[in-house]
């Protein structure tokens, strides 16, 4: 059966940092796809590169730091690091758009919630000032906010942390992208109004047909909204499922750590969680073999010494692991 084209592609994808004559890759070769109207989940700690992955899809870090890239982002079949300047901002908030982290550092805290969706449209569209304010009061009701009038009126400040995250949802939304990127758009949120950021997000997702790219720490939301899922360490990705599965028989040694630390809801874990030992090691470091080999339980002496290829392990499964340690088999 011949596959989907993809609605973006990265391959063999590295991000470099230059600073006092050294150069840091920070991502270590990326590869992975997004299918329209798919949404993928990117899960590992801080540190990981998760971050710096996407915000390199739009090459925004260019505007803080010497960065330089390799390999393929291949978007609707055109390939972003080959775009001039003209050609990316036809792309950014157009066909491909972003939720940053903390909406109150992102939106501008001088200009009302309303001016700053029809600024986007006025950048993108050939829409009149009537019809972008038009637009504006739509998009807020799609947000499900009840007085979109007034809030396109309100200043960030005069928001909540729930409100203000859809308002900055409802500028991403303002084109109707192809790829909608969601940084951690919740982990600022408590619990409730995270749920209901979520239901929103699979909400959009369903109608408009739009592809998220869904960055976490949280594999619990992965299982709940993510049809595939990629486990991010140290610049590189280490696990490739299908989202429930990842949650409910993850494979890679990292995953299965990430697993482990979820509390139950049930009460029935009564001991205490376990956690990854160690830290995420210094992206300087020269580690020679596996990346995670260091705080892995199963770790012999030929993960340290050799970098482990990706295996395939199934349908839509992969592990870039010397073993199936469920199985207790060297892939080789």
């Amino acid at each position: 059966m011949e596959q989907p084209t993809a609605l973006l592609e990265l391959k063999d994808f590295k991000v470099h940092f230059h600073a006092s004559h050294e150069k840091t890759t920070v991502v270590k070769g990326v590869n992975l796809k997004i299918q329209p109207g798919e949404i993928l989940g990117l899960v590992g700690e801080s540190g990981c590169g998760k971050s710096v992955m996407s915000q390199s899809l739009m090459r925004l870090l260019e505007y803080s730091a010497d960065v330089s890239y390799e390999g393929n982002i291949l978007f609707d079949g055109q390939d972003i690091l080959r775009m001039n300047p003209q050609e990316l901002r036809k792309v950014r908030g157009n066909e491909i758009a972003m939720i940053f982290q903390d909406p109150m550092v992102s939106l501008n805290p001088v200009f009302t919630i309303g001016n700053q969706i029809e600024e986007v449209l006025k950048e993108h569209t050939r829409l009149s000032k009537k019809e972008r304010k038009s637009r504006v009061l739509e998009l807020l009701g799609l947000m499900e906010i009840s007085e979109p009038a007034r809030v396109s009126k309100q200043y960030p400040h005069e928001l909540s942390g729930g409100m203000q995250q859809r308002a900055m949802i409802a500028i991403a939304l303002a084109c109707e992208p192809k790829l909608l990127i969601a940084d951690e758009p919740t982990t600022a949120l408590d619990v409730t109004t995270q749920a209901q950021i979520m239901k929103l997000l699979q909400k959009l997702n369903l109608e408009l047909g739009m592809a998220i790219l869904f960055i976490t720490h949280d594999l619990g939301l992965v299982y709940e909204s993510c049809h595939r899922a990629e486990v991010m360490y140290l610049g590189q990705t280490v696990e490739s499922a299908p989202g429930r599965d990842l949650f409910e028989l993850p494979k890679h040694p990292y995953t299965k750590g990430l697993a482990a630390s979820i509390p139950s809801l049930t009460g029935a874990r009564k001991e205490k969680l376990p956690v990854i030992p160690g830290i995420v090691p210094s992206l300087k470091e020269n580690l020679g073999g596996c990346a995670f080999a260091k705080r892995c339980p199963y770790a012999t002496e030929k993960c340290f010494q050799q970098i482990p290829p990706v295996f395939s392990i199934g349908e839509g499964r992969a592990i870039k692991c010397h073993y199936d340690i469920d199985q207790g088999v060297s892939l080789l």
